[in-house]
């Protein structure tokens, strides 16, 4: 392996397998004879680091490999196991299985580069580390610092222990990256501080594999799969997922690329952005999509957005089935924390994300789902899908977007819900929904429960099937500023607005089933929306729904929730006040709405 300390290179004779360039080498590591060079991997290491070039080491296949603390510094490498004898043209065999336990209290590997700024390569694939007792460090099973690029596959990283990122620590320099590519598994490892599965403290991770997944990891407090906290505003720890799931065969089950993780003690079962993270999800290939399911937290099932220099942003995301004893369900941010769901109509998006569109297998993506806030005794608790969260020290609003995006079948006290940290709260929170479903929530008989000033804007929406009518409770309990425009709640025999008294209310452009509530707001229909069929769970508009071409443009929006465009008049029927329509979607002419299934 090339080291890349500034030191001149020495020559040794060593008996290499393989016919190498000037610049690179070939090891092979396994038992005395067959044309092996070295015992144990680390020997191979460290004779690589004396070669020039970017060495590669294959390791045969075999059981129990003692592997603790083997160390890749200041040299770049590929690591290959799997390997059945020392000829690279042969097929690869089961993983190498490099077993950490033993007691030294250590990662089984690490990876680092502590002489130079300039960026170490490394490739790592082929092995099955079990075991890693970095009991009072970070990264059981592995820990990268420095300036690395590195990139794994095939690999599986279980059973591991740390105080933080029990699978995997990554201590990356600003420029730094870790790429998770294809089969890579991490899973079932302890954390008794934060990360279960991973923790990212500087750099890049990008999770873009086929059979790739986080599954099955605890922490005792923060980041049940993954856990984010960068250095400051010069190294952002930076996570992109991509591309995820994996196929169990041991079990016959799928495993979702962020899944069944718990947070024990603290928040975002999921994934946990803290001070000085930035996350990003879209999904890029339909049959591995991002999909943030079934991990538990005290608050923030899914995932938790924790402090005003934490940010999450997701453009076709899955977040199904999570749960959290305290609230937010699927998601929480506090204390200035930025979480968006983002659709088409964003500007920056990125040009190979998959569309939200309502079609086909694709109508799996954008969706919130099936979370659930409810105590350990079985009571539930406001925010089954979201939850706002502030104290007096920050002064930046806390804010969720939910553009584009389907919220069904969550599970509480409420949908939506804030609390403050503290007596007072500086500033309010700011709950945005936005081109959005909000539908079919037979158990939950608040929508929205904002009791510390938060303040609400739906806009371009649909609201609809909130508990069971009739019921005393409202829809909209909020002592904060009320903004709906252009949208529909379809809400009979309920009361759209009460419990608290809004400090303001501005409705314009909203079909409704009873304008008593907004009896003073501009430009309001009451009627029945005329769904397709909403008892089948298919909430666009029919022909004859009064809010078609019935709105004026969506200010901002080009594309309706399924990604189909915004203001078609349609010739049949007169305009209102414009040519768009109310609610989520936009009623397509009708040779689109044949061909894309709506009717």
């Amino acid at each position: 392996m090339a080291s890349i300390v500034n030191r001149p290179v020495t020559l040794i004779g060593l008996c290499l397998l393989f016919a190498n360039t000037a610049n690179a080498a070939t090891y092979c590591v396994g038992a005395p004879g067959g044309g092996t060079t070295h015992t144990s991997i680390q020997a191979a290491l460290n004779a690589a680091e004396t070669n020039p070039g970017t060495d590669t080491i294959f390791v045969i296949r075999r059981d129990g490999i003692q592997a603790q603390g083997i160390v890749i510094e200041n040299q770049d490498v590929i690591l290959s196991g799997a390997h059945v004898n020392c000829n690279p043209d042969e097929p690869l065999f089961e993983p190498t299985v490099l077993n950490a336990g033993g007691g030294s209290m250590t990662s089984a590997l690490i990876v680092r580069n502590t002489a130079s700024s300039q960026l170490m390569h490394v490739e790592i694939s082929g092995f099955d580390i079990v075991g890693g007792d970095a009991i009072f460090g970070a990264g059981g099973g592995l820990r990268v610092d420095g300036h690395v690029d590195l990139a794994l596959s095939h690999l599986k990283i279980s059973q591991s222990e740390a105080s933080y990122g029990a699978g995997i620590a990554f201590y990356g320099a600003a420029e730094a990256s870790m790429r998770l590519g294809d089969r890579v598994e991490i899973s079932n490892n302890l954390a008794t501080g934060s990360g279960g599965g991973l923790a990212i403290f500087g750099g890049s991770v990008f999770v873009d594999g086929m059979q790739t997944s986080i599954h099955g990891n605890t922490s005792v407090h923060d980041g049940g799969g993954i856990f984010l906290a960068g250095e400051g505003s010069a190294n952002v720890a930076h996570l992109v997922l991509r591309r995820g799931r994996m196929l169990d065969a041991s079990v016959g089950s799928i495993h979702e690329v962020v899944e069944s993780n718990i947070a024990e003690l603290g928040d975002g079962g999921g994934v946990a952005a803290a001070a000085w993270s930035d996350v990003q999800g879209y999904s890029v290939d339909e049959y591995f999509p991002i999909w943030i399911s079934l991990n538990s937290a005290s608050q923030g099932g899914g995932i938790a957005v924790l402090g005003e220099t934490a940010r999450v942003r997701l453009w076709n995301p899955v977040i199904r089935g999570n749960h959290a004893n305290a609230g937010g369900g699927a998601i929480l941010a506090i204390d200035g924390g930025q979480f968006e769901v983002l659709d088409r109509n964003d500007p920056d998006r990125p040009a190979d994300a998959l569309q939200c569109s309502g079609d086909g297998y694709l109508d799996y993506f954008c969706v919130i789902a099936n979370n659930i806030a409810r105590s350990a005794s079985g009571n539930d608790v406001p925010g089954a899908a979201v939850m706002l969260s502030h104290s007096a020290a920050v002064v930046t609003p806390t804010r969720v977007v939910l553009a584009g995006a389907r919220l069904l079948d969550n599970r509480g006290s409420s949908v939506f819900s804030d609390t403050c940290l503290s007596i007072e709260c500086n500033a309010s929170s700011l709950l945005i929904v936005r081109n959005s479903l909000v539908a079919y929530h037979p158990e939950t008989p608040v929508l929205v429960q904002l009791i510390y000033g938060s303040a609400l804007e739906v806009l371009s929406s649909t609201i609809t099937g909130t508990g069971t009518s009739p019921d005393a409770r409202s829809v909209l309990q909020t002592n904060g500023s009320i903004a709906i425009r252009r949208s529909i709640f379809w809400e009979p025999g309920r009361d759209l607005i009460g419990g608290l008294v809004p400090t303001s209310v501005i409705a314009d452009e909203v079909l409704v089933a009873d304008a008593g509530d907004l009896a003073l707001q501009a430009h309001i229909l009451v009627g029945d929306p005329v769904f397709l069929a909403a008892g089948g769970g298919d909430f666009h508009l029919a022909a004859s729904s009064p809010a078609v071409d019935a709105a004026t443009a969506h200010s901002g929006m080009q594309w309706d929730a399924d990604g189909y465009p915004r203001q078609v008049d349609l010739p049949d029927r007169p305009n209102g006040l414009g040519v768009a329509d109310l609610g989520a979607f936009e009623r397509q002419l009708s040779d689109s709405i044949f061909a894309n299934g709506f009717e």
